[in-house]
């Protein structure tokens, strides 16, 4: 700066208004913890002074609310202070990594989603957190659609484990998340695999179904390779995905003719029950 004298009266404002602030912020962080752990005192609930106490207590909830006066002064930690009070000790904990960020990802979280949301943060906190700020807010809902899998499966594969949390059922998401040896690949192989699953999740875990018959898959680049032949087809050879009809009618053919067996079953021993009652004496 030019001139000397409004630089050196700037730095003295900055000075004289630091201790200021800091003061204020230190009233908003007293007066937050005191409200919360009063409220969690005076409701009675075992469930939430248990959960209090598995969080840390008094010291998680000074830290987490420090964090979200120093982020985003009092509006946050009013924020921060709400989730506490509807639902418990454990969103102060699903918070703590970064009170801003995941206040604003519970906030894109549908309500019927919010409380399994709050515990899947609430167990990885800094791991939820991360996978947020990498993926985007959907991270929890995808998160909470698989409890106990579904965190594992988007910190595993990514972008393409988000994609199948968000699309595929919990049965098919624990597929994924049981398969082993993916980050012991190279990584070429990583990566065509992230790939494939991004292209089509279903194909790729239905093919796991089938490879695995109901044990775990052990990854190898040999593996990769095989499943991108016979699924999507390689070197100009196509695959089952790129022949839907083909694959889809053996299907379909597979389902017709189980109902047809079964009506001609039903219709088989409806006839003999006819006749035996028409032949009795």
């Amino acid at each position: 700066m030019k001139n000397p004298t409004i630089a050196t009266a700037l730095l003295l404002a900055g000075l004289i208004l630091s201790p200021i602030t800091v003061h204020a912020q230190g009233g908003i962080v007293r007066k937050g913890v005191t409200e919360l752990v009063e409220f969690f005192a005076e409701s009675g609930a075992k469930q939430a002074t248990k959960e209090l106490a598995e969080i840390g207590g008094e010291k998680t909830v000074r830290e987490v609310i420090e964090k979200a006066a120093t982020q985003g002064g009092d509006d946050l930690v009013r924020q921060v202070i709400s989730l506490g009070k509807s639902r418990g000790p454990r969103a102060l904990k699903a918070l703590e990594a970064d009170p801003a960020l995941m206040a604003k990802a519970l906030r894109a979280v549908p309500d019927a989603k919010v409380a399994d949301a709050v515990l899947e943060a609430s167990r990885q906190p800094a791991l939820m957190a991360k996978l947020v700020r990498s993926h985007g807010d959907e991270v929890l809902t995808a998160s909470a659609r698989h409890p106990g899998i579904g965190t594992q499966v988007i910190d595993e594969f990514g972008g393409a484990g988000l994609k199948a949390a968000k699309e595929l059922g919990t049965d098919d998401v624990l597929v994924l998340a049981r398969t082993k040896g993916f980050r012991e690949m190279p990584e070429a192989a990583q990566r065509k695999f992230v790939g494939l699953l991004d292209r089509d999740p279903r194909a790729v875990t239905n093919f796991l179904i089938l490879a695995g018959g109901g044990t775990a898959i052990v990854m190898t680049a040999d593996f990769v390779n095989r499943l991108e032949a016979e699924v999507f087809g390689k070197d100009g050879k196509p695959g089952r995905l790129t022949q839907p009809m083909v694959f889809y009618s053996w299907v379909i053919g597979g389902v017709l003719v189980a109902a047809l067996v079964g009506y001609a079953t039903i219709k088989l021993w409806g006839v003999l029950r006819h006749t035996k009652q028409n032949i009795k004496p």
